[in-house]
């Protein structure tokens, strides 16, 4: 994921009076059409656990404006608004994400920034090329097996990435997509190196499945991150138009560095100290998840996921210390039941139950779309 770069706090103003759909601004006999669009979401994370380290904590890092360890509650509210159009062959997007950043090494703040900013050429009425800042190929399909509305299993894919060239195209039920990022970006601005990344997939009305694959050149020494392979899968069996079984799951070897030694000024910012991190040490990561989904109307449903995650370096340091300094031992387990109230196709108000080894004990949320 990107670094959020800070806004005017004047664009806030473009977030008042929203509609339950698109607003078309412009829109003439030749095809080209200008959209306001958006989303408003309010909701959290309920009675969080720190111990699993997913969540920012006012003591590390210096952050001042974190949560403390006995926070009881974690704020995830979220806005975004953009503009998309077409002219002919041409298309493109600007979109404003306004987000608490409540993930570790997050600030904690509400921050606004730009999520996208690309321009689109269709080479057929299937095939299109994005240039800008977007989101990587495998970023749309990453969790697709997954029912469940708060994240679960967690893939760790480059999401949104600035420098960006994608491909995508479909041919019949087949999909297929591939981007490159140039030296791309942590949520938290640290360096990731080039990055490739792409997913082919087959969706039919019945079965659908992807496949993704992400490649990253890793810092040089830059930062805590080197290089890193990931392949991910997902799939979903609709036995029939209300009851829905999905899996998902991925392997990552990543690369982080041990150690860091040598601390210079940043050229480009006297004021910045720059490390020079080093050992770096390959760990391999899995996860995967059985999700489903049942609607009894329209406007209800209910899902639920089996969620199983194993990180190297849980085992390596319980194995170290001879004790568990991760109470959950080397892997971990847990469920999510959630009920999901639609009262029109814009809106959804969810409520998620977590049991087992999870990093927090609900989730509560709700979203309007325009």
């Amino acid at each position: 994921m990107l670094k959020k770069t800070a806004l005017a706090i004047a664009l806030s103003s473009l977030f008042v009076g929203t509609a339950a759909q698109a607003i078309t601004i412009y829109d003439n006999d030749n095809g080209d059409v200008i959209k306001l669009y958006g989303e408003v979401g309010v909701g959290g994370h309920i009675n969080p656990d720190y111990e699993y380290g997913e969540f920012v904590e006012s003591p590390l890092n210096g952050n001042k404006k974190g949560y403390g360890t006995d926070t009881k509650y974690v704020d995830d509210s979220f806005a975004t608004i953009g503009v998309k159009g077409t002219y002919q062959e041409v298309y493109y997007r600007v979109e404003l994400d306004y987000e608490r950043e409540n993930w570790a090494y997050g600030s904690g703040d509400m921050v606004l920034a730009i999520d996208k900013l690309f321009i689109g050429y269709k080479l057929t009425d299937n095939h299109a090329i994005e240039i800008g800042l977007t989101d990587t190929a495998f970023d749309d399909y990453d969790k697709y097996g997954d029912f469940t509305f708060d994240t679960t299993v967690e893939t760790g894919e480059a999401g949104d990435q600035a420098r960006t060239v994608k491909y995508e195209g479909k041919i019949k039920d087949f999909k297929l997509g591939t981007s490159y990022s140039y030296q791309g970006e942590s949520s938290s601005g640290s360096a990731l190196g080039d990055i490739v990344n792409g997913y082919v997939g087959y969706f039919g009305k019945t079965i659908s499945a992807v496949v993704g694959v992400e490649k990253r050149a890793g810092s040089k020494g830059e930062s805590k991150y080197g290089e890193q392979t990931l392949f991910g899968f997902g799939a979903r069996y609709n036995v029939n138009d209300k009851l829905s079984f999905g899996i998902n799951g991925y392997i990552e070897d990543e690369d982080l560095a041990q150690d860091h030694t040598q601390v210079i000024k940043d050229p480009r910012d006297p004021k910045k100290d720059l490390a020079i991190y080093n050992d770096y040490q390959t760990f391999r990561n899995k996860g995967a998840l059985v999700s489903a989904r049942y609607k009894f109307s329209k406007k209800w449903e209910i899902t639920g996921s089996y969620n199983f995650e194993e990180y190297e370096k849980w085992a390596i340091k319980n194995a170290e210390y001879g004790v568990t300094p991760y109470s959950w031992g080397d892997e971990r387990t847990w469920g999510t039941v959630g009920v999901n109230f639609r009262p029109s196709s814009s809106i959804v108000f969810a409520v998620e139950a977590n049991f087992g080894e999870s990093a927090q004990d609900a989730y509560a949320y709700g979203r309007v779309y325009f």
